[in-house]
């Protein structure tokens, strides 16, 4: 069965450091250019107060810009922020959950084994929570065996079964008998057409049809 591979990304806590990152810069700057216009325009004892409320935020602004920028990738060990440098691409999803790379293994090839022999991908409403409790794990364990497995989420996983099973149905003299790809959609465990179609397209970069019609 042909797998693919995801892109990496970057954890919550980077993505969020590295969305407002730019934006306490520029509250930053605009705090001292406010401090400064007014400065230059009024130099009643209102102004400094209100000078004096500008820096004060400010000064919060930098030492979070510096807290967030030096402190905090010192104490856990990361490597610099996104938009200073690349991010790194190595970023593991799960960490310190408990599950062995040797106890992973084994889930893989049990998950294997059940998906072919008893075809789990036929049944319409499967479940992430179906593969945890078949493999006796926890949801979070089970999603962990497939992304790190085969490099795909739970529903990739399961729609490349799926489409490996219409495949064969394509290739066994579909044209001939009366069913239609809605028929074959369902047989193979979609829901819908469009579903069937989608996950096709994404898998083998053509249709149905056009799949038949190369396959000649």
């Amino acid at each position: 069965m042909a797998i693919w591979n995801n892109p990496l990304f970057i954890s919550k806590k980077e993505r969020f450091l590295n969305l407002r990152m730019p934006l306490f810069l520029a509250l930053a700057l605009l705090s001292n250019l406010i401090m400064l216009f007014m400065l230059w325009v009024d130099k009643d004892q209102t102004s400094m107060k209100l000078v004096g409320l500008a820096q004060l935020v400010s000064f919060m602004l930098y030492a979070i810009l510096i807290l967030t920028l030096f402190i905090y990738p010192q104490m856990h060990n990361k490597e610099s922020l996104g938009f200073l440098s690349l991010p790194s691409m190595h970023h593991q999803k799960y960490e310190k959950t408990g599950l062995s790379d040797a106890f992973s293994l084994e889930l893989k090839e049990k998950l294997e084994d059940v998906m072919n022999n008893q075809k789990l991908y036929l049944k319409h409403e499967l479940r992430l929570d179906d593969i945890a409790e078949l493999l006796n794990i926890s949801r979070h364990h089970a999603s962990q065996v497939i992304n790190e497995n085969f490099n795909m989420n739970f529903y990739d996983f399961v729609n490349a079964y799926r489409i490996e099973e219409a495949k064969k149905i394509l290739l066994s003299g579909f044209e001939s008998n009366s069913d239609s790809i809605s028929d074959l959609a369902y047989q193979c465990g979609f829901n819908n057409r469009v579903s069937f179609y989608k996950a096709f397209k994404k898998i083998t970069q053509t249709t149905p049809t056009e799949f038949m019609n190369k396959a000649v």
